[in-house]
């Protein structure tokens, strides 16, 4: 733990009388809270710097087994206490997330701006106890704040605006982008930087990257239904490339974040060959294999189906975000 990191959290908890007068309270539940309290049943949730209380009790309210986290007590007796007023109880945890372990899975997993308040040097371990506790099916729900304009300078005392681009890399291959919104702030503090982005994401577990070989049965299934022998074109291929018309760029739109989610960006066309080598390593097949498959699926001379204008009528891949979405 950063001791001045510390110092300045308990300086803010002793000079507040109420929670309403944290700087980070909020009177509303976190953005995209209440939609995924309406698209799945209650189960655990997990709220880390739970702060003022409101999305604990919030998620308490919709019937969750919420556990609130935090290092500063006060936040804990803050959330506690309006727990108790609103009929409904958390379970309370004094810990530093970064040396914390997780004793289970959470369906839910949220940080209403504690990752762009923590000193750099503990991230990895922030990012390590984020993908302990994210049940497999679970929903991670991020605010951190952008900057307002691009190369906008840091606040003399935070907390630290990131861009969109560089919170995807750090919460990938795991975690994928499913939504994402902001609200700009033009004016505060000059101490904080005056003008800022306050950025909500909603982060799920990439299933390209959890279940690997799962993806692959996908596709096969699908070129399986359209009576395409695959398996006969790959191996008549050997170590060489399929002899199809497929331009790497439109590999590089089939494995980004748009389709299959191999790569949590588009890439280059000259980095397809290596992303599609790291993930087949990661299903336990050839490169060459699984480059193949992948050129047979959006040959519209062969499979047909992930072409450049997908047919995702005809498709059964269920990790793609293309069918996921609709």
């Amino acid at each position: 733990m950063n001791t001045h990191e510390k110092e300045t959290f308990l300086q803010t908890y002793d000079w507040v009388k109420t929670w309403q007068e944290l700087p980070w309270s909020h009177e509303q539940p976190s953005m995209f809270l209440a939609e995924i309290c309406n698209q799945r049943q209650p189960g655990k949730a997990l709220d880390i710097g739970c702060g003022a209380g409101t999305d604990s009790v919030f998620l308490a309210q919709q019937g969750w087994d919420v556990t609130s986290l935090d290092f500063m007590p006060k936040a804990l007796e803050y959330t506690q206490a309006r727990a108790a007023d609103a009929g409904v109880s958390v379970t309370p945890i004094e810990a530093d997330v970064t040396t914390w372990e997780p004793p289970q899975k959470y369906d839910i997993v949220l940080d209403h701006g504690l990752l762009h308040n923590m000193d750099p040097v503990r991230h990895a371990a922030y990012r390590e106890r984020i993908m302990n506790a994210l049940a497999d099916e679970g929903e991670f729900v991020l605010l951190h704040w952008h900057p307002l304009f691009p190369n906008q300078p840091q606040g003399k005392i935070g907390p630290t605006r990131t861009c969109r681009e560089d919170i995807k890399s750090f919460f990938a291959p795991e975690l994928q982008e499913n939504f994402f919104a902001r609200e700009e702030f033009e004016d505060l503090p000059e101490m904080v930087g005056r003008g800022m982005s306050q950025a909500y994401y909603w982060f799920r577990r990439n299933q390209a990257d959890l279940k690997p070989a799962e993806l692959i049965d996908q596709i096969s299934a699908t070129l399986t239904r359209h009576g395409v022998d695959f398996e006969s074109m790959i191996a008549g291929a050997g170590d060489a490339p399929l002899d199809a018309e497929i331009a790497d760029d439109l590999l590089a739109c089939m494995v980004g974040p748009g389709r299959l989610g191999i790569a949590h960006r588009i890439p280059s066309a000259g980095e397809v060959g290596t992303l599609i080598a790291a993930f087949a390593g990661k299903a336990e097949q050839s490169p060459r294999y699984v480059d193949n498959l992948l050129r047979v699926f959006a040959s519209e001379a062969h499979g047909n189906i992930c072409i450049t204008n997908a047919r995702c009528t005809e498709c059964d891949v269920g990790f793609c975000k293309r069918l996921r979405n609709r």
